[in-house]
């Protein structure tokens, strides 16, 4: 599968659907969103440690023999966990251009430019962050013997070619998005099963479909939008024809401090 781009010389020419492995030989060259105890080389440290509550972040969910979209897959500790069962799993990773990027605009930060514009300073160390940390997830895919594959686009278009999934994962994803809506719409496309969300409880938002604005012009909250209960996602799904649900709850390490989570697991009809 390809998908056309323009060439030196702005003819189309064909790019591969998947983007090739990166060659990262050294722990030197990376850094970690998860912890991982990685294969051959040890553990490396990340922000978040899931490796005691991972069943329950992904929602209890039965991944065996099963066609997986993920979507935002970091050093890819939960790529490679899915994969232990999984038929396949497929991350789907931003460009790192203005058109996709979901930074909050903060004029304070110089983060209200126009897309023609030049990176900030604060963009510029993220981006570092970020490339180092797709580093990570390469290195560790090498050292896993993975057979994941890395779609480089927008979530919120995603292509046919990509065919059909039975579920999709977007763990701690959607807080740092424009429009978790629209992402939800595109994935709903392509999965016939299956939608796992986890994200942060913040119980004092309540029970109803709330999705909280999180950015003020104080807190500079630049790389987070919002704040969601588990209601606004059952609600939608129920929109986009998931009209069976799970709930649960549980805590997560996060810089070693223990964080309150949920798990929706939204199913088509028989299809869970």
């Amino acid at each position: 599968m390809k998908r056309s781009f323009k060439g030196i010389f702005g003819k189309a020419q064909e790019k591969p659907l998947y983007e090739p492995p990166r060659d990262i030989r050294s722990l030197d060259e990376c850094n970690f969103y998860h912890t991982t105890d990685i294969p051959g080389v040890g553990t490396a440290e990340g922000q978040w440690d899931l490796r005691d509550g991972v069943d329950e972040y992904l929602g209890g969910f039965d991944f065996t023999g099963k066609r997986v979209l993920e979507i935002g897959p970091a050093t890819g500790f939960l790529t490679f966990e899915m994969e232990k069962t999984a038929r396949e799993v497929v991350a789907v990773e931003l460009p790192m251009d203005r058109n996709f990027w979901n930074a909050v605009p903060y004029e304070s930060l110089g983060l209200a430019r126009g897309k023609n514009q030049g990176w900030t300073d604060v963009e510029k160390q993220f981006h570092e962050h970020i490339d180092r940390m797709r580093n990570g997830f390469w290195f560790c895919h090498k050292h896993f013997n993975s057979s994941a594959r890395v779609y480089h686009g927008s979530a919120e278009e995603l292509p046919e070619s990509l065919g059909e999934f039975d579920v999709v994962l977007l763990a701690s994803i959607l807080l740092h998005s424009r429009s978790p809506v629209a992402i939800l719409e595109s994935c709903a496309r392509l999965v016939s099963g299956s939608v796992i969300i986890t994200e942060l409880f913040h119980p004092h938002l309540g029970e109803g479909p709330v999705c909280s604005l999180v950015p003020t012009a104080d807190n500079r909250a630049w790389d987070t939008w919002w704040g969601f209960t588990p209601r606004f996602f059952t609600q939608f799904l129920e929109v986009l024809g998931f009209t069976e649900h799970r709930v649960s709850f549980h805590k997560q390490l996060a810089d070693n401090d223990p964080l309150d989570m949920f798990s929706v697991v939204s199913s088509r009809p028989e299809n869970e």
